[in-house]
């Protein structure tokens, strides 16, 4: 296997994860719909600690990438006193439904989402707030159906 399918490959598909005695635990956020424009949030509240492995979006709507009509995703630890700003997802083109280095929404299909690369945003404590945000660019041609966000962590 070379060493670019091993680094994409998912956590599940790792049984180092579980021999290792880390079993990945969920931690979900979803709402009825995402708006045609603005920002949708939804939040979370951590109920255990953990290390994020992986954020998965789904959704049961289709939409084709576009540059002036899209949606990026960001995910944000607010702390447990709901004025953190630590970033959880990288701030590229890759979270987003842009045309140019995104990617579209496929219905009832998942997406994985890319995490940042600074470590120390990927934790988690009990009771720490979570902003699952979806923030629309232009206006998008419908409402985003049953979007949900699933962070896997490790304990």
């Amino acid at each position: 296997m070379s060493l670019i399918s091993q680094m994409m490959k998912p956590w599940y598909a790792d049984p180092g994860y579980f021999l290792q005695g880390i079993t990945p635990r969920p931690l979900e956020a979803s709402d009825a719909s995402i708006a045609t424009t603005s920002n949708t949030d939804v939040l979370v509240i951590a109920p255990y600690d953990g290390s994020v492995l992986e954020a998965i979006f789904s959704s049961t709507t289709v939409l084709a990438a576009n540059d002036t009509n899209f949606v990026t995703f960001s995910i944000t630890n607010l702390g447990q006193a709901g004025a953190g700003s630590a970033a959880m997802l990288a701030a590229t083109a890759v979270n987003t439904t842009q045309l140019t280095g995104g990617t579209g929404l496929v219905a009832g299909g998942f997406r994985t989402l890319l995490l940042t690369t600074t470590t120390a945003n990927l934790e988690i404590k009990k009771n720490d707030v979570i902003r699952v945000r979806f923030a629309v660019t232009g206006t998008l041609g419908g409402a985003i159906a049953d979007p949900v966000v699933q962070l896997r962590l490790a304990p």
